[in-house]
């Protein structure tokens, strides 16, 4: 909790967000966005404290600067609200041009920041590469084809895709590739059509899933989808049943439901850089 009348504002935040990376990444505290130095700005709006942290990595000097209370115009909306901050937030880092190494921390009245604190983690895990990412394709390689159009949209929409004839160069030893896989994802798609067979590394694959939604909880999905070929329909693996599956008519329903249950999302759409 930021409290009044000790240290400033953006020292208590990084004290505790110190304290918080130590508990997940010690080893990359001396290089961490922020900890190892940061410029400051702060602000005010609605009786919100606002405090926009920029990344130097040079703890030798740093700055401060008052904004005072910012507008409606730029905030886009009367008051600020659980529901409204990850807007209000995308706004403020346009408008002062922020890195995924820079931070916007909002402290409401009572001077709560924890899951401020969450957030900041997260987006400095991303810059920091340590994040867990990618979409591993999970497939017969039959049907390799179809996945990889699947990759290549998936890949267009600003997602990373785990997929085997990408990922593992020659000589890799397979089951070691495929554990590396899914502790780099965030999500297994389960491309289960009439060729899909639950044996062998498909097998594999279905249960390092399982691990991993049990390690990472909501930060990983399974997401199951069944195609139909003519007659035939894919079985899903019996593991799979407890997880909700979907049997899209369309590709483009496909796509729909994968982008609908990952975890993660691209970002707010915006003028391209040229």
């Amino acid at each position: 909790m930021v409290k009044p009348n000790e240290k400033s504002p953006d020292q208590q935040i990084l004290d505790l967000y110190r304290s918080f990376v130590s508990q997940t990444h010690a080893d990359l505290v001396p290089a961490w966005p922020l900890l190892s130095g940061h410029n400051t700005k702060i602000a005010s709006f609605s009786g919100w404290l606002i405090v926009i942290l920029e990344h130097t990595g040079n703890t030798a000097m740093s700055s401060s600067s008052g904004l005072g209370e910012l507008n409606r115009g730029l905030m886009g909306v009367q008051h600020i609200e659980p529901s409204n901050k990850p807007h209000v937030r995308s706004r403020l880092e346009k408008h002062f041009s922020l890195k995924p190494s820079d931070a916007v921390v909002f402290i409401d009245p009572q001077g709560d920041i924890a899951d401020e604190l969450q957030l900041m983690l997260q987006r400095h895990e991303f810059a920091m590469g340590v994040t867990p990412m990618k979409i591993f394709l999970s497939h017969k390689g039959a049907d390799k084809p179809l996945v990889r159009e699947f990759k290549n949209t998936l890949e267009l929409l600003g997602f990373d895709c785990w997929l085997d004839e990408d990922a593992m160069s020659a000589g890799t030893e397979l089951e070691r590739g495929l554990l590396q896989g899914f502790a780099d994802s965030c999500a297994a798609v389960f491309f289960v059509t009439p060729k899909y067979a639950d044996e062998n590394f498909l097998a594999s694959e279905v249960d390092y899933a399982i691990q991993e939604k049990r390690k990472k909880g909501d930060k990983f999905s399974i997401i199951t989808l069944v195609f139909q070929e003519g007659a035939n329909k894919g079985k899903v693996p019996e593991l799979l049943h407890r997880y909700v599956w979907k049997e899209p008519a369309t590709h483009l329903e496909a796509l729909r439901e994968i982008v609908k249950a990952l975890p993660i999302q691209v970002g707010d759409a915006y003028w391209r850089q040229t």
